[in-house]
């Protein structure tokens, strides 16, 4: 049997093929979320910080960012007026709300994405979008804990 060479080896290999799809996913998405003035992280914040009152350490601890970058992402949303913070019901606590630009932004960027989604999926049936969904799944459920916020 003949040994493969060290080219062969590494794009052979299913943990560097999944690394080097993240990357054009990313891209992907950060340049349709660049048209509505989104980062990826902005995105992410701004989606959970739309399902209810949340503080930045929630909003930290749901989106598996380091509390210092979610400062910066809370602090660019409110400058690009998406978001603000507000007293909670404790006195000494600041809640994240999306302002009606940031969830208007929020649907356009989802509308958009949806189709950045379909396109880059297209090289898979149906079924195997499926089936690299559920894999995704599980994989997400087993590496990040974020995954269970």
């Amino acid at each position: 049997m003949r040994e493969s060479n060290p080219v062969e080896r590494i794009t052979q290999a299913p943990i560097f093929l999944l690394f080097r799809v993240g990357e054009a996913a990313r891209d992907a998405v950060e340049q349709s979320l660049d048209r509505h003035g989104l980062r990826g992280k902005d995105f992410r914040t701004l989606a959970y910080a739309g399902t209810g009152a949340h503080s930045q350490q929630e909003l930290s601890r749901a989106t598996g960012l380091d509390r210092t970058t979610m400062v910066g992402v809370i602090d660019r949303l409110e400058r690009l007026g998406m978001a603000v913070r507000e007293r909670g019901d404790d006195r000494r606590r600041q809640v994240v709300v999306p302002t009606e630009l940031g969830l208007q932004t929020l649907t356009d960027a989802f509308t958009e994405l949806e189709q950045v989604q379909e396109e880059f999926l297209a090289a898979l049936s149906p079924t195997g979008q499926q089936a690299m969904k559920s894999s995704l799944s599980r994989l997400f459920a087993a590496h990040d804990p974020s995954c269970n916020t």
